[in-house]
């Protein structure tokens, strides 16, 4: 699933990633714009007992509602990668 992981941060157009492979996540930006304040996002892989799963959170880098926002990143990372997110 790591190896995947860069494909997420494509598909939600993420902006310098840094990847840290020995604590198992990714941390990220996405921009600002028009309808997005732009969100910090860390995507942690952890073990499960189907074998691994992703752990996603956003927070945003200004503002104080996401009007689903985050949610819709994590959907996305999710669906780029091909894993359900980790319970």
């Amino acid at each position: 699933m790591w190896q995947a992981l860069p494909n997420g941060v494509a598909a939600v157009k993420g902006k310098n990633p840094f990847y840290d492979a020995a604590a198992g996540y990714v941390t990220f930006s996405t921009s600002m714009g028009l309808f997005s304040y732009g969100q910090t996002v860390t995507v942690k892989v952890e073990r499960t007992t189907e074998g691994s799963g992703l752990a996603i959170q956003t927070s945003l880098k200004f503002g104080f509602v996401d009007w689903g926002e985050g949610k819709r990143i994590a959907r996305k990372f999710i669906a780029a990668v091909g894993q359900p997110p980790a319970a």
